[in-house]
């Protein structure tokens, strides 16, 4: 999967190495065993006051949080799913949505956002002790399983999406920081 940044904070706060050297680096690696390798995900990075506009406005919570994510993808469709439940770490079969999902010199378009809260993180991070040089991924790749169909409205599900974060984020030489904190 390619990850493609896109800022639209207007008082960016710093976010340690992650971002610092651009997402193509650091964070690309996390993405590259999830979904197909032609699929972009956008990570945009958000002020407070608009990721809580999103959230009240999508999930009618009032209040900032720290990530959300916008799936381009059909766990219906005709024909042969374009990712097979399993396939790319996918939760279920998936289909390309063709008015969403446009290709330009077939290569497939965005399938997904994530949108990060940074300055909300960071704070979270400094008030918990929690490290934000763990955070962050966790975040990503959390965002990113939920475009692949992944969801924790339950306590299995919650366990099941945690297992494969955790997978993921091993093979980047990372713990999962809800270990951490347990």
């Amino acid at each position: 999967m390619i990850l493609r940044l896109v800022e639209r904070r207007t008082r960016p706060v710093p976010v340690g190495a992650w971002f610092a050297a651009g997402p193509r680096t650091r964070l690309t690696g996390l993405a590259e065993p999830l979904g197909r390798p032609d699929w972009v995900v956008d990570v945009v990075l958000v002020d407070d006051e608009t990721m809580a506009g999103l959230n009240e406005d999508f999930r009618k919570v009032t209040g900032v949080t720290d990530v959300l994510s916008f799936s381009y993808l059909q766990d219906t469709g005709i024909g042969k799913p374009d990712l097979v439940r399993g396939q790319g770490h996918t939760f279920t079969n998936l289909w390309l949505d063709k008015l969403s999902c446009a290709r330009e010199n077939g290569a497939a378009q965005a399938v997904g956002e994530v949108v990060l809260a940074p300055g909300f993180v960071v704070d979270r991070c400094r008030e918990k002790g929690w490290s934000l040089e763990h955070e962050i991924p966790m975040l990503l790749v959390h965002g990113i399983l939920h475009i692949l169909g992944w969801d924790h409205r339950d306590e299995g599900e919650t366990e099941a999406m945690q297992a494969v974060e955790e997978e993921i984020l091993a093979v980047g030489g990372l713990p999962h920081p809800l270990h951490e904190r347990s």
